[in-house]
């Protein structure tokens, strides 16, 4: 499905950190939103309307490394989340979190079209954010 993604300011700032030899935080959790994904703001660094529903909160992300380029250019963090509500639930895009509340936004992706979730319903979100030297 084809979708909009964007680093945040965030994530350049964590890699810089880390390259110079910091502690910072990493991407640990993806949160589901249900705003629009437009309205995202630097400022605020969190998402529109995060989605609460059961099987829906934020939740930890499974986080590797992988080869797009060249080896371990790209951070891959991933959830499968299950509705666990009557539905519909429109979830509009995701975040990568640095945190299980709060935290830093270090990308998000909103989706072509609004998916709409009914009990049981499954729906993987994969951020991929690649680092390249061009």
């Amino acid at each position: 499905m084809p979708q909009v993604q964007s680093p945040t300011n965030k994530l350049y700032a964590a890699c810089g950190i880390a390259i110079a030899g910091g502690v910072n935080d990493a991407a640990t959790h993806i949160a589901l939103d249900k705003g629009s994904m437009a309205a995202f703001d630097e400022t605020t660094n969190a998402p529109a309307s995060e989605a609460t529903e059961d099987g829906l909160t934020r939740a930890a992300a499974t986080v590797t490394t992988e080869d797009t380029t060249v080896t371990d250019d790209t951070t891959k963090a991933t959830h499968e989340f299950t509705c666990g509500v009557a539905g519909p639930v429109t979830i509009k895009g995701f975040l990568v979190m640095t945190a299980a509340s709060n935290g830093n936004c270090l990308m998000w992706c909103a989706f072509a079209s609004d998916q709409n979730l009914e009990n049981g319903d499954k729906l993987t979100c994969t951020g991929n954010m690649q680092f390249k030297k061009d």
